[in-house]
């Protein structure tokens, strides 16, 4: 607990806040960011975010408080973010495309990959697509796009130029859908994707 707060009780309340003090510099992301953005109406009680500092496990337990905490190098903290005072605390959240994009990298922060479709129908009602390509390229790893193409096609979200946007980034090999969800599923070539959890737009709004 750092000795300047006033307040020690509300300052372990807030789950931002404790994070932000143990684990700075790091940045709230997944559906902690979603929720943040309006992105998504469902309630997570655990607390995402990603750090410089190592992390030896996750998820985490500290004061009451549950994390789901990942490694980044210092670079990541150099892009796709915003800046939100609590509780007189600097908090870094991802903005609304990388929160898109972290959890097309890591379907888990999203609470899997149908939340995480439900979270790109919602960004997609508002936001250009563009910066979701962009952000992707920064990022580097090319299964975003495969996941996020399909989910455009499959889902009828988007446009075409979306598609063949992602398209055009497609690498080889084959990736899962859902890094996180049961072994098999049928592969879709056109995809490079394995495609372990069905995701209809139905169950994705």
């Amino acid at each position: 607990m750092p000795v300047e707060a006033t307040n020690p009780a509300a300052w372990s309340e807030d789950a931002l806040v404790v994070a932000a003090e143990v684990w700075s510099p790091c940045y709230f992301t997944g559906w902690t960011a979603a929720h943040h953005w309006a992105l998504t109406e469902q309630v997570f009680r655990t607390t995402v975010l990603k750090t410089v500092e190592r992390v030896r496990a996750s998820p985490v337990h500290l004061l009451d408080h549950e994390y789901i905490v990942s490694h980044v190098s210092p670079d990541a903290l150099a892009w796709g973010l915003k800046t939100e005072w609590v509780a007189d605390t600097r908090l870094r959240f991802a903005d609304p495309a990388r929160t898109v994009v972290d959890i097309l990298d890591a379907p888990r922060l999203g609470g899997g990959i149908r939340h995480g479709a439900e979270v790109l129908l919602s960004f997609l009602d508002d936001h250009d697509w563009r910066q979701l390509a962009d952000y992707g390229d920064h990022l580097g790893n090319r299964a975003v796009f495969k996941r996020l193409g399909y989910l455009a096609e499959s889902l009828g979200i988007g446009d075409e130029d979306l598609v063949s946007a992602c398209r055009e980034r497609v690498s080889a090999g084959i990736s899962a859908l859902d890094p996180d969800g049961p072994p098999g599923g049928r592969r879709v070539m056109r995809w490079g994707l394995r495609v372990n959890v069905t995701v209809t737009r139905e169950g994705a709004s």
